[in-house]
């Protein structure tokens, strides 16, 4: 073998190595590209699932929606021409104790506690349409009707519930709340009359009545005023 042809044969050697190498490098470049795609992939599948997931079980947040309004059914503006020459203010605490009852025995899980504390207004005086004048010589005769409750009403914001205690079968309800005031605020009107503030109120009247009459000098002086 001559030194042409041994120097040949290495360099097709060495050409087939290097061909051999940079295929390895290239398949090893290749595979390394592509469990870098997989990996990628895998990433945006999970971020994708996750998302689905979170939106398909995620509890919703809750929110309140309230709405409010009225309907006017029936109206009516009357005339009238009320004196009101009392007002009676007072700071009350209602309770109710409702239990179910067989016989004389309580029945169980039927008891309920109710306590609310307020502010009322009672307006005592008379009602002017019935007021009635009468003339004689030189004196006039006012007839006054009975002095009556006017408004009794309970000042707006005075409102505090102390206890509401319902049980299992006897929860508290709108209707409780109601017949429980009705029930007490005519509990005020009757102490107000025990205390005689109506008999005050047309005293009032009297004598409101009577400054009045007295400012006029026509009255004063030439008629005198009696009241029955």
């Amino acid at each position: 073998m001559t030194e042409e042809t041994s120097r040949k044969i290495m360099t097709e050697q060495a050409s087939e190595l290097a061909m051999t190498e940079a295929a390895e490098k290239s398949n090893k470049a290749r595979n390394t590209f592509l469990l870098g795609l997989l990996i990628v992939g895998i990433i945006m599948v999970s971020f994708i699932s996750g998302a689905l997931v979170t939106g398909l079980f995620a509890k919703p947040a809750i929110t309140t929606e309230r709405e409010q309004g009225n309907a006017v059914v029936a109206e009516e503006v009357i005339k009238s021409f009320k004196i009101s020459t009392l007002t009676y203010r007072y700071t009350n605490i209602i309770y109710e104790r409702d239990v179910a009852r067989m016989g004389s025995i309580e029945l169980p899980f039927t008891e309920s506690y109710l306590g609310v504390c307020y502010d009322g207004v009672i307006e005592i005086g008379i009602d002017g349409t019935k007021i009635k004048v009468e003339q004689a010589d030189d004196v006039i005769t006012i007839r006054l009707p009975r002095a009556q409750i006017l408004s009794h009403t309970q000042v707006d914001g005075s409102t505090e519930v102390l206890f509401d205690i319902g049980s299992l079968f006897n929860q508290n309800k709108v209707g409780d709340y109601i017949d429980l005031f009705e029930s007490r605020m005519l509990a005020m009107e009757g102490r107000a009359q025990e205390m005689g503030l109506f008999e005050e109120a047309y005293d009032n009247a009297k004598d409101q009545l009577t400054s009045f009459l007295n400012s006029l000098p026509e009255i004063r002086d030439n008629y005198t005023t009696v009241f029955k």
